[in-house]
């Protein structure tokens, strides 16, 4: 079974901005609204090899960054490419 957190959320729209950036990060929310609240229900995206990517992804990001790398990740071909901008 699929481990699942509660995050009680204010309002809509922030629950809806945390879905996307939950999801950048390897991660599900489900958005669910109540008469009175608003929360999500987070978990590991299902798939790993979809989590691994989203590790790499983030450390490789973070690794350029304090560097300050003038270079970009981007997802490719079952794996990622490390490149400038633009290109």
């Amino acid at each position: 079974m699929t481990e699942t957190i509660t995050v009680d959320v204010p309002r809509l729209s922030v629950g809806n901005e945390l879905t996307d950036a939950l999801s950048a990060r390897g991660l599900r929310a489900e958005l669910v609204e109540g008469e009175d609240d608003c929360s999500l229900h987070v978990s590991f995206a299902d798939d790993e090899r979809e989590r691994l990517l989203d590790v790499a992804t983030h450390a490789i990001e973070a690794f350029l960054a304090e560097r300050s790398l003038p270079l970009v990740v981007q997802r490719a071909d079952n794996g990622c490419v490390v490149r400038p901008p633009g290109d």
